[in-house]
């Protein structure tokens, strides 16, 4: 086999490339200190639970990057603890919310959050006290002024209806 002076001057420069190795030395054990220890707290959420005709503020662990949790948690059923409190949920069913995207800007998010039944062909019939338990609860979502709630896939009226925690003052413990 004939090889070119190119192919032989490659094959010479990967070969001294292969027996210089990475340039890296070995060296022995460098300790870099102690094991890590993870120090972070989870956030907490606060969730208006119903006692007697009041709502209570709650507070449970939060997920980092999961503000609207506290709207969602509404419909679990109350801990141990917080039933023998007398606590109680009138939120019937899981929710979706989600924080409004502002009209003027398609990525600057509104202080507004759209609360609605997880299940889209849902028809809710929201009670007073679970309108306010929504409405309170997205509101200590911080940013949150104000929400939309829906009230079903009605054609010939409008479907959300806006809410604030200021409206259920009176049922504020």
């Amino acid at each position: 086999m004939i090889w070119s002076r190119r192919a032989r001057a490659l094959l010479a420069m990967a070969t001294c490339a292969a027996l210089a190795g990475c340039g890296i030395r070995p060296t022995g054990i460098i300790s870099a200190g102690g094991a890590p220890n993870a120090r972070g707290y989870a956030a907490t959420i606060t969730l208006y639970l119903v006692r007697g005709r009041s709502l209570v503020p709650v507070t449970r662990p939060g997920l980092p990057g999961q503000p609207n949790l506290a709207v969602q948690q509404l419909s679990v059923p109350p801990t141990a603890r917080e039933r023998a409190a007398g606590l109680r949920t009138e939120v019937h069913g899981r929710l979706s919310a989600e924080a409004a995207v502002d009209g003027s800007s398609p990525t600057r998010r509104a202080p507004v959050m759209d609360v609605r039944p997880y299940d889209p062909d849902a028809r809710p019939t929201w009670s007073r006290t679970a309108k306010a338990q929504i409405a309170c609860t997205a509101m200590a979502i911080p940013g949150t002024r104000s929400v939309n709630l829906w009230r079903g896939p009605y054609r010939e009226k409008r479907t959300w209806e806006t809410l604030t925690c200021g409206q259920f003052a009176v049922l504020l413990e």
